[in-house]
C-alpha cells in the first residue's frame, strides 16, 4: 500500500461517517496518526476541500485514501 507524504493530495475511497465528506473528495495530508488500541492501522489527519474551500478536517485510516501525485503548494499543483 502506498503511503502519502505530508501536504500530498489524496482522494478518499469511502464516505466519512457523521460528516459531509464523501468518497471521491480530495484532501491534503496534514499529519500522521499512529495505531492505537482501538484503531490498529496507521492513519492521516486530512484537510478536505470542496470548491476550493475547506469542508472539514478528518482522521482516516491510510487504507481509506488513494495518494495523488500533487503536493499542496508546489508550482506543479498550483497550475492545475
Amino acid at each position: 500500500m502506498a503511503t502519502a507524504s505530508l501536504f500530498q493530495w489524496v482522494e478518499l475511497k469511502h464516505n466519512i461517517p457523521n460528516t459531509a465528506v464523501k468518497a471521491g473528495y480530495q484532501g491534503v495530508v496534514l499529519d500522521y496518526l499512529n495505531p492505537t488500541q482501538t484503531q490498529k492501522e496507521h492513519g492521516y489527519i486530512l484537510e478536505v476541500f470542496q470548491d476550493g474551500e475547506t469542508l472539514d478536517v478528518v482522521s482516516v485510516s491510510i487504507s481509506w485514501v488513494k495518494p495523488l501525485p500533487q503536493i499542496w503548494g508546489s508550482a506543479e499543483s498550483a497550475s492545475k
